[in-house]
């Protein structure tokens, strides 16, 4: 693990696995780490000869720094920008799974400079999501129990997760700080920013689960795919948890999609 500081004191931790042209920054979803489970799965099927794979531990998860501070849009994407300058990245593809498809959306809009195509994976979408606090409290008290935990998880599966996942899982969630727990659904819940995707042009790849009880395929065909000009969205026959329901099929999107980048889109995704 490398870990890069912030221009607010804050160290985040990152690992980085080939030295492909096209560089992939992966950003976890809610109780993940770059440093744990949450990409561990894709990576086993993604051939890295042709890519940088960047796996990010937000703040206040994994191994990256737990300050009380700094949940908002705008630090997120200062923290993923320290990250690409520590990884001498200068453009890359913003791959975000669920609430951190949101982070991605926001970085496509403010950093299109950085940011050359994302891959949106059951993305929480733009717009506010109507999330109370007493649902918040009950997933955080969900992920600190490993009975209570595996409960949590299987209401977002179609099928079954294995049981080793679930624990890689959990490990996860446990550690992750409460307070980045809490702040980053809040990050999902109270601000829509929706009117600014009309500036995202970037290419943009959404995947979304057929069974998906948070974001089924109709509404990521009207609050993301429908807001977002070249955008397609391809539906996958399983639940919210896409990267570890459907790993095979999310890497071999993924490779397609980078493939079907341009030269000029990409950029120079390696700095000088």
């Amino acid at each position: 693990m490398m870990k890069a500081d912030t221009d607010d004191g804050v160290q985040i931790a990152y690992r980085t696995e080939g030295q492909g042209p096209c560089s992939l920054l992966l950003m976890h979803g809610w109780g993940g780490a770059g440093s744990g489970h949450s990409w561990s799965e894709v990576l086993k099927y993604l051939n890295p000869s042709g890519l940088r794979l960047i796996s990010v531990d937000l703040r206040g998860y994994g191994r990256s720094g737990r300050p009380v501070s700094g949940f908002t849009l705008e630090r997120f994407a200062r923290d993923m920008a320290a990250v690409a300058d520590h990884a001498n990245v200068q453009r890359f593809v913003a791959v975000g799974y669920s609430m951190s498809g949101r982070w991605a959306q926001w970085m496509s809009c403010q950093m299109p400079d950085r940011v050359a195509a994302q891959i949106l994976i059951a993305p929480a979408p733009a717009t506010a999501l109507p999330l109370a606090d007493e649902l918040i409290e009950r997933w955080i008290e969900d992920v600190q129990d490993p009975q209570r935990f595996e409960q949590f998880v299987g209401q977002f599966t179609k099928t079954r997760l294995a049981s080793e996942i679930v624990d890689a899982y959990f490990r996860d969630a446990s550690s992750a700080s409460p307070q980045a727990l809490r702040e980053s659904l809040n990050m999902c819940r109270t601000r829509d920013f929706s009117s600014y995707l009309e500036a995202a042009r970037v290419p943009t790849l959404v995947l979304g689960g057929s069974d998906d009880p948070l974001f089924s395929p109709q509404f990521l065909r009207d609050e993301v795919i429908g807001r977002i000009a070249r955008s397609r969205l391809v539906v996958l026959d399983c639940g919210h948890e896409i990267p570890l329901e459907k790993p095979v099929e999310t890497a071999g999107l993924i490779e397609a999609f980078v493939a079907g980048l341009t030269s000029v889109e990409l950029g120079a995704s390696t700095a000088v």
